[in-house]
């Protein structure tokens, strides 16, 4: 049911509320009562607070005639004044009888009652019955109650309705041809001046294998097949451009976001990209606001690539990079980077990162970068590491395969982590400071850290060495070897050099309370450790020395005295 229909009361409902008895039903009644010909359908039921129950009753009270639409209702008053004018004029007739009481009824009573329902237009029961034509002139023959009768011409509503749905379906029909249209226009042949145009605004030759139009998640300029410069310099598998109406007309372009997706970039063909130097980007034939990036992996060399950045790059009017931000696909780096003249300057920031192709975890990091041609220098690391903090640089070049070299300060690590981290079978606790210096190269990354050299200068605290119990070899005196148990020491001091063939610690000093231990331990890369330490034991009366000869598979070591 329409809710901006107005019904009206006809002479039948106007009698029937006079007399209660007429319409019995109290929700037919309450709703009857309330029509007044002024009140829409919406605002009876707002009023009433039950749709369903206004809409039953308003299909009952028309059905029986109680009431009608606003234009039906004023035809059933005119009717009924008609009516009213017949029967006046039937009343100096003299009266017939119109039904036998034993009989059936006479022609002259039906002709009556015949004449009678013509002229009053209601039943004795209150239901309007329509004129027969052939009593009524043409211009007096209308619809009187029932609707469905009605052609469709005679109702302005429905009229208007039709006239409605015309106007839809013509703005359907128009927009069908629009996105027919958008989406099968020949934008190919932009590709050319496309091509040009990122050319100049990348200084290095662009193709574009394909030039098409999205409409979700927002009407978007398509280029598929994006390439940049030689083949190893980069390649986008999707380039969207927003702002559809932006590109026509003369420049410059106003170009509100360009979304980049599945990009593979050289860094030394980023560092070259004139935004990433300071420059402006083009000939501000298109002013991009915004840049989005998605999925973009950056390689460093031929065999060196970090995958899966994210980033968002603001830009300013003249075409030069206002901010740009990167983050790593769980958030754990997250890269500021800023444009100047010597190359990329870098903020770095990371929360439990975990650098690609170890099992290493940053608790936090905080640094300062510089990416240029060929190189990577990272300065200022200020990291929380193994349960200890680590300070210092680190440069990576990959001119000539990977090449890369660091120096730090370490201060109170957690020698059981370091340990489980670089060398599990090795079990040793205590509080590590020191300082190390690496280096190292290699065609990729895994033989990188292969080839690690390193030297360590460490200090280890208030720990324990487990594997092999010195004191307990002196006191044995050469008579059996040790094997297994532990040694726990005050401060334990070495110089480890480190290569990819073995493990060599000099200058070894360990202070236990009343014993000292000096010398030193070689360890090729299998596990295998022999050493040799001078251990002196003092007691209160006297002082007991011995070779101790340090020997096994780590974790079981074994010790003697020789001698």
């Amino acid at each position: 049911m329409d809710s901006n229909l107005v019904y009206a009361k006809t002479p039948t409902g106007d009698e029937a509320v006079r007399q209660s008895t007429r319409v019995v039903q109290r929700n037919l009644r309450m709703v009857l009562v309330q029509v007044d010909g002024k009140m829409s359908v919406e605002d009876l039921t707002a009023k009433i607070g039950n749709p369903r129950l206004v809409q039953s009753a308003l299909r009952e009270l028309e059905e029986g005639g109680f009431i009608a639409p606003t234009a039906d209702a004023v035809s059933v008053w005119e009717e009924s004044i008609k009516a009213a004018k017949q029967e006046a004029e039937q009343e100096q007739m003299p009266p017939m009888s119109e039904f036998s009481t034993f009989g059936p009824k006479s022609q002259a009573a039906s002709e009556s009652k015949k004449g009678e329902s013509t002229g009053t237009g209601f039943s004795s029961f209150g239901k309007p019955i329509l004129p027969s034509p052939s009593q009524i002139a043409p211009e007096a023959v209308q619809p009187a109650i029932i609707a469905d009768v009605r052609e469709p011409e005679d109702c302005p509503y429905r009229q208007g309705m039709s006239a409605g749905r015309k106007g839809l379906l013509a703005i359907a029909a128009l927009l069908a041809i629009l996105v027919v249209t958008v989406i099968f226009y020949p934008y190919e042949q932009f590709k050319p001046a496309l091509e040009a145009s990122a050319t100049r605004m990348l200084n290095a030759p662009v193709k574009i294998d394909r030039v098409g139009v999205t409409l979700f998640p927002s009407p978007s300029l398509k280029l598929v097949g994006v390439k940049i410069g030689e083949p190893a310099d980069g390649k986008i598998a999707e380039v969207r451009i927003s702002s559809l109406l932006s590109l026509l007309g003369s420049a410059p372009h106003q170009v509100a976001r360009v979304e980049v997706s599945g990009a593979t970039l050289a860094a030394n063909r980023l560092v070259a990209l004139p935004m990433f130097i300071g420059q402006a980007a083009g000939s501000h034939e298109v002013i991009i606001q915004k840049m989005l990036i998605d999925h973009l992996q950056l390689t460093f060399g031929d065999s060196l690539t970090l995958n899966d950045l994210f980033g968002e790059i603001a830009f300013r009017q003249d075409g030069s990079i206002e901010k740009a931000m990167f983050e790593t696909a769980d958030r754990s780096m997250l890269i500021n980077a800023q444009a100047g003249s010597q190359g990329l300057a870098l903020s770095l920031e990371g929360r439990a990162w975990v650098p690609f192709g170890t099992e290493i975890s940053f608790a936090s990091l905080q640094a300062q970068g510089l990416l240029q041609k060929n190189k990577l220098l990272i300065q200022n690391i200020d990291t929380t590491f193994l349960g200890g903090i680590l300070r210092g640089n680190w440069l990576l070049d990959w001119s000539n395969g990977l090449v890369m070299a660091g120096d730090g300060i370490l201060s109170r690590l957690d020698t059981r982590k370091v340990s489980a981290a670089f060398a599990p079978s090795l079990k040793i606790d205590g509080d590590m400071s020191g300082t190390m210096r690496l280096r190292s190269s290699g065609s990729d990354w895994e033989s990188l850290w292969g080839n690690l050299e390193a030297v360590l200068s460490t200090e280890i605290t208030r720990g324990a060495f487990h594997g092999v119990d010195l004191g307990e070899a002196v006191r044995r005196s050469g008579v059996s070897e040790v094997r297994a148990g532990s040694t726990k020491f005050d401060r334990l001091r070495s110089t480890i050099n480190i290569t990819p063939k073995q493990v060599i610690g000099r200058d070894v000093r360990m202070d236990a309370g009343m014993v000292t231990a000096v010398g030193q331990f070689n360890s090729p890369r299998n596990r295998q450790i022999e050493g040799n330490m001078a251990v002196t034991m003092q007691t209160s009366v006297s002082s007991q020395s011995a070779a101790v000869r340090i020997y096994g598979v780590l974790p079981d070591l074994s010790a003697t005295t020789r001698k």
